[in-house]
């Protein structure tokens, strides 16, 4: 088991938080299963997250980019360091069991994702793990991804699915496994989000279950992002210094980014 170093006072932001709770479905822990993880919970790095079954959390990062892991998994975040300045997104996370979705904000980062099988150096992409004692399987759906198990490095591009076990990388079709295991976390959290915005690039739709548009969310070259109703008309905004959300009069609302609850009428 791995140990957690650091634990973040629920709904209390602190300098080392590298990620919020966005959606948390049953039975989801932190701190290798001392305290409950809830929505809008600010996550510390070298932090564990454990999920029960039929379970799941959708993180979000600094720099926006978006992972999610499923029922049964084990993921420690270890140190993140995000610089808006233009060095991105470094850090880097261990997967000792389970399934995890990655979506990589486009802003540059050096990230690597370590696994019993094998380790993953992401630079910018979204893909799918899945870990299973020394079984790695990985298929990514954009970019690309280096994956090293005991040999040379070997690179897995955009719709290219792999798996390794002691070593030996082989490609081929996803297994029935893997496809379970995307299934559960498509079910419980939701398909995966479009590809995250950096700072003063275009903007996001936000649409409910049918599609209708509820609005868009902007973000500034300052880093702030703005959600704009289907009229356009400033609602709210979140501050990435304050790592909170306020309404467009500039009342709070609460820590962490939570615009698409807000224009989803949740807030």
């Amino acid at each position: 088991m791995i140990l957690a170093f650091c634990l973040a006072m629920p709904g209390a932001a602190r300098a080392n938080d590298v990620a919020t709770a966005q959606k948390v479905v049953k039975d989801v822990f932190g701190g290798g299963n001392m305290y409950r993880v809830s929505e809008r919970r600010t996550l510390p790095f070298r932090e564990t997250i454990n999920t029960g079954k039929e379970s799941g959390a959708t993180f979000r990062f600094l720099d926006e980019t978006v992972l999610s892991v499923g029922e049964n998994a084990e993921l420690k975040i270890d140190e993140f360091v995000y610089d808006p300045g233009g060095k991105g997104l470094k850090g880097s996370a261990s997967l000792a069991r389970g399934a995890m979705r990655f979506v990589g904000s486009t802003a540059q980062k050096d990230v690597t994702v370590r696994t019993f099988a094998g380790t993953i150096g992401i630079r910018g992409t979204a893909f799918t793990l899945r870990v299973d004692g020394q079984l790695l399987e990985l298929e990514v759906q954009s970019g690309q991804v280096s994956l090293s198990a005991g040999g040379a490095p070997i690179v897995v591009r955009e719709g290219e699915f792999v798996s390794s076990r002691g070593g030996s990388v082989q490609r081929g079709p996803t297994t029935p496994a893997f496809r379970a295991a995307v299934a559960q976390i498509v079910r419980t959290l939701g398909a995966a989000p479009a590809r995250a915005a950096t700072a003063g690039s275009g903007p996001r739709d936000v649409r409910d279950a049918s599609g209708r548009p509820l609005g868009i969310l902007v973000t500034q070259p300052n880093g702030r992002i703005d959600a704009q109703d289907a009229q356009r008309r400033l609602v709210a905004y979140y501050d990435p210094a304050r790592r909170a959300t306020f309404r467009a009069d500039g009342q709070r609302i609460g820590d962490g980014d939570l615009l698409e609850q807000v224009l989803r009428g949740g807030r």
